[in-house]
């Protein structure tokens, strides 16, 4: 939201004095301009750009959680954040339709949905217009291929134990090919704590618990803000 700063000009009297027609206009080129930006709110390109150049070397504008519970979700939160999604803070918003990392008073303070993945699937899937699940498979073994159906920047849960909580995700941020129809085929992804540069998606190359891992992709339209 812009805001009108403090000592600017109030244009309401200059507005009075516009001939009609060309306030008509301003009007539509306005109006023209917000549905432009409201169309294309978030850039799964941005969102894999800040994942690229940060999996491995944290963000030190941010807190890492890598050694106090994982930082997976605090990375996602960071690359989602980059792509164009609004924080949505306390106390405007409460339980996991709140999501939010922030420096108040030199402490940071948080949303569990900003660190936990269970808690994000909740604020995209419940809170976030735009999110829609498009893939969902358990027990995928290493070197198994599988459709994820996904777009750059879009998140993928993983449930270690398949009891219906999410352990861990990642972002998509490259394409390993194309598809038959020349369109690319996202299949590589990002991760913090184990970090992870353009791994394929599953995961289930690293994963022991690949026998009982859930994983569920988790598709952002580009309206999404």
């Amino acid at each position: 939201m812009t805001t009108v700063p403090d000592g600017a000009d109030d244009c309401s009297t200059m507005h009075r004095r516009l001939p009609l027609l060309a306030l008509s206009v301003l009007v539509l080129v306005f109006a023209s301009r917000a549905l432009a930006s409201a169309a294309f709110a978030y850039s799964g390109a941005a969102a894999a750009a800040y994942a690229d150049t940060y999996w491995q070397n944290y963000n030190p504008a941010w807190p890492s959680f890598a050694n106090s519970g994982g930082d997976c979700t605090n990375f996602v939160s960071q690359a989602l954040y980059a792509g164009g999604i609004s924080m949505r803070p306390s106390p405007t918003y409460s339980g996991d339709a709140a999501w939010y990392l922030a420096k108040k008073r030199n402490r940071w303070s948080y949303a569990a949905s900003w660190v936990n993945a269970q808690h994000q699937s909740n604020f995209m899937l419940q809170y976030l217009p735009g999110v829609t699940q498009v893939a969902a498979y358990y027990s995928l073994a290493p070197g198994a291929t599988a459709a994820d159906h996904a777009e750059q920047g879009d998140v993928v849960l993983y449930d270690w134990n398949n009891d219906g909580v999410y352990d861990h995700e990642a972002i998509v941020t490259a394409s390993d090919g194309a598809n038959p129809d020349g369109t690319n085929n996202w299949d590589l992804v990002d991760a913090h704590t184990n970090n992870r540069y353009h791994s394929y998606w599953t995961l289930a190359q690293y994963n022991a618990s690949w026998a009982t891992t859930r994983i569920v992709v988790l598709h952002i339209a580009p309206t999404t803000s």
